[in-house]
């Protein structure tokens, strides 16, 4: 098997199991006694274990071994499904949460990293943004097909929506072990301290690199969506009429991963196409908020959505492009470290600021105004600040 078809199939797993539970997530932890508030708090735990396991992680992988990495990070998934199974308070499913976000840390640098040097070691390294957008469509499809089955299974039990991703983190962690070893590993091997200190040292010294950790911390707003679109339709259109509004939600991300594909710019040129998606994400968010009903509100989540799916490829091509081999995978963690640190503000802001707030979509809409708001600026400013080389 190719490295590039052992990647996939090492993420189509990840992503299969993790859809399982997106269309309920937010149900299911109502369900079990977390108020609007209490849910932002549960999100922001998940990000800041997530973004304080980044850089051990990143230098774990790049010390010792990217397969093992990833191999680790499947196992962690899977345990952190398996506690959500039996959650049932807020401190249950905050270490549910825990465990999921160091299984995100040990996959997050390493997977990347993994795929560009595999795919330098077969000489096709011009590739890997087309490989990259791949792996975002594949993961489109699959969390589109996991979100209608997910939605079907809550039908039964909430608890039950949790089962896949367990299975699946179990098996993409078997692939890892067994498919993924020597493939994708530094071509040039450095120790886990030297390589934080190369990493850092690069980042400080790239104005390119700095504007990206930016544009990663303004796109951190686009949380406060993951966080409440299935309690913000359910009045509309019920449980099961989740299963069939996220599948038009994810037409945005199937045309952005499509779009990637087809780009033919240079490698490590993509700074307009990344101030884009963030202010279509922005664009769609605040349409949604705003929107008198689902005619305008639906087609405006494929416009957020295809912000969404634009910004995850163009970033990694964006950033390794401009990375050497022997530290990918920690310099991935130092990014994720800085540019997460959005993901876990947004939601700590959410809580504080409707702590009191009723558990009402008219609640939800104004946070996704504040945030869209944050998003739109945020883009403006990148545009006038966009590197034009580094």
């Amino acid at each position: 098997m190719t490295a590039r078809h052992t990647y996939y199939l090492f993420f189509a797993l990840i992503y299969i199991g993790l859809g399982s539970t997106v269309t309920a997530y937010t149900p299911y932890l109502q369900s079990i006694g977390l108020t609007l508030g209490e849910i932002a708090l549960v999100n922001a735990i998940f990000w800041t274990v997530l973004i304080a396991s980044e850089l051990p992680t990143g230098m774990f992988a790049d010390g010792r071994s990217r397969a093992y990495s990833l191999k680790i990070g499947g196992l962690f998934y899977s345990f952190g499904a398996f506690t959500y199974i039996f959650a049932h308070d807020f401190w249950s499913a905050a270490a549910g949460e825990a465990l999921i976000a160091i299984g995100g840390a040990f996959v997050s640098g390493a997977g990347t990293a993994w795929i560009a040097d595999a795919l330098a070691r077969e000489g096709s390294e011009k590739e890997l943004r087309q490989v990259i957008a791949t792996e975002s469509l594949i993961k489109s499809i699959l969390m589109l097909l996991g979100g209608f089955a997910g939605s079907l299974i809550a039908l039964y039990s909430y608890r039950l929506i949790w089962v896949p991703f367990a299975v699946s983190g179990l098996l993409a962690s078997v692939i890892a072990h067994k498919l993924m070893n020597g493939k994708g590993e530094s071509l040039e091997y450095v120790g886990e301290l030297q390589a934080f200190r190369l990493s850092l040292a690069h980042l400080m010294r790239s104005r390119a690199l700095m504007w990206v950790v930016a544009a990663l911390i303004v796109f951190g707003a686009v949380v406060s969506f993951n966080q409440y679109w299935a309690l913000y339709f359910i009045p509309q259109v019920g449980q099961v009429g989740l299963s069939f509004i996220w599948p038009v939600m994810y037409l945005g991300l199937i045309g952005a991963s499509q779009i990637v594909r087809k780009l033919d710019i240079p490698l490590g040129s993509e700074a307009k196409m990344i101030v884009l998606a963030i202010f279509l994400a922005g664009l769609g968010l605040l349409t949604t908020a705003v929107a008198p009903g689902l005619w305008l509100s639906v087609p405006a989540l494929v416009v957020h959505e295809l912000g969404r799916g634009f910004f995850q490829p163009l970033t990694d091509s964006f950033v390794q492009h401009r990375i050497h081999t022997s530290y990918r995978a920690t310099f991935g963690s130092l990014q994720s470290f800085l540019g997460r640190i959005g993901f876990a503000v947004v939601p700590l802001a959410i809580y504080v600021f409707i702590a009191d707030e009723p558990n009402t979509p008219a609640t939800i809409s104004q946070v996704w105004i504040a945030c869209a708001s944050f998003l739109i600026l945020g883009a403006i400013a990148l545009w006038f600040t966009r590197p034009r080389k580094d």
